[in-house]
């Protein structure tokens, strides 16, 4: 039985893959990423913005003073990355205040058992995986090739060697 389920992923995966079109050394995955035509910054594709966000309003439990902030970071954001199955790291910044008056550690817990729950999904038309790690600080630029910052549809840090189409 498990052969037949293994065929039928890499029969899938094939699928899914096959006809995807080639990563340009100087680009971004663009079943994740999209360039606007006036010629502005790549921006995150529409379908896996909302799906994102839906996400964490999920996390936030209708509190979103819960998040200061979710970005995306790792390979989909670095340029010419061909690894199309690779992770879509979503870093969510947990406001920390919330988590002082949070004595007993509930919210802690509870943040991170639903953002363990939420990861592993497929993003809309892609073949990458979202992985949402909660966080306290707020991610250092000098850690991370590129930072994209996902409410504010912007770049934090832009990815070099990135050309604008």
């Amino acid at each position: 039985m498990d052969g037949i389920k293994n065929d039928y992923n890499k029969g899938l995966n094939d699928y899914l893959t096959i006809y995807k079109v080639p990563v340009a050394p100087d680009s971004l995955d663009p079943t994740v990423f999209y360039f606007p035509e006036n010629g502005e910054r790549p921006r995150l594709q529409p379908g896996v913005h909302a799906q994102i966000t839906n996400d964490i309003e999920i996390l936030v439990s209708g509190q979103p003073s819960r998040v200061k902030q979710y970005v995306i970071v790792g390979d989909v954001v670095t340029p010419g990355n061909t690894k199309t199955n690779g992770d879509i790291k979503v870093l969510v910044v947990i406001n920390k205040d919330l988590l002082d008056v949070d004595a007993d550690g509930m919210l802690a817990e509870e943040v991170l058992k639903l953002s363990n729950s939420l990861s592993g999904k497929l993003a809309v038309g892609s073949t990458r995986k979202i992985r949402y790690t909660p966080m306290v600080r707020t991610p250092n630029s000098d850690n991370y090739e590129a930072i994209y910052d996902i409410p504010n549809i912007s770049w934090i840090k832009y990815p070099s060697g990135l050309k604008v189409q």
